[in-house]
């Protein structure tokens, strides 16, 4: 897995941001990597997160206020009471959810009233040509990518799951050509083609991306938000 998703210090510093209260008690709804449920671990009282097929990194484990729970990656139904917990999350981010309206609805049924839904989510740009762009370079490098949000449908996609954004912080997440495709697998032949692509956007400022050639490989920004909404109803 990239080293820059897999970051600790980064996941620590959303969890800061979402200033959770100490007793909280979280769900993680789709642990991913079990970053963002490990983080929560040392700002709340418990932290239970869902693992649907692979497994979290193995360090993640370790927190004793942690507990990770098996579920089945086809289900969106959540086996907890309405209402049950302060902190809704998903390690996972949303676009790579399938059904993300059916699991954001799930999220607000256990969530308290005024309780917190809180993700990072990696967003693209709002002119039309420049999203498209930035999802066609990611489905060469993975095709279960469908494509990201821009931020203006995130916001709506909370206000249709009854959540209320509070606070949105975009920040810049520097990815380097080799790092981004560090855990899947390209061919060779793709690989040549997103470097053709990558030269192009450059050159036409295509992606948004603000793509820059460092020691002989790309480098590129992405945008990332840090989401924290309230559960209202």
């Amino acid at each position: 897995m990239s080293r820059i998703l897999a970051d600790p210090a980064r996941a620590r510093r959303f969890v800061a941001f979402v200033a959770p209260p100490k007793e909280a008690s979280v769900l993680d709804v789709w642990a991913g990597s079990g970053i963002i449920a490990w983080a929560f671990t040392y700002r709340t009282k418990e932290v239970v997160s869902l693992v649907r097929g692979g497994r979290p990194l193995a360090w993640v484990a370790r927190r004793p206020n942690l507990v990770l729970m098996e579920a089945d990656s086809r289900s969106f139904e959540l086996p907890f009471p309405n209402e049950a917990f302060h902190i809704v999350t998903s390690g996972l981010p949303l676009h790579h959810i399938p059904r993300v309206r059916e699991m954001l609805l799930e999220m607000w049924r256990v969530c308290v009233p005024g309780g917190l839904l809180a993700f990072e989510e990696t967003v693209s740009h709002e002119q039309d040509v420049r999203a498209r762009y930035q999802d066609r370079l990611e489905r060469l490098r993975d095709r279960s990518h469908g494509r990201y949000f821009r931020l203006s449908e995130l916001i709506h996609l909370l206000g249709e799951g009854g959540f209320w954004p509070r606070r949105i912080q975009v920040i810049d997440l520097q990815r380097d050509f080799n790092e981004w495709l560090a855990g899947v697998k390209v061919s060779a032949r793709k690989v040549e083609l997103i470097r053709r692509l990558m030269a192009g956007a450059q050159e036409a400022d295509l992606s948004g991306l603000d793509i820059k050639v460092v020691d002989d490989t790309f480098v590129f920004t992405q945008k990332v938000a840090w989401v924290v909404a309230e559960r209202i109803g």
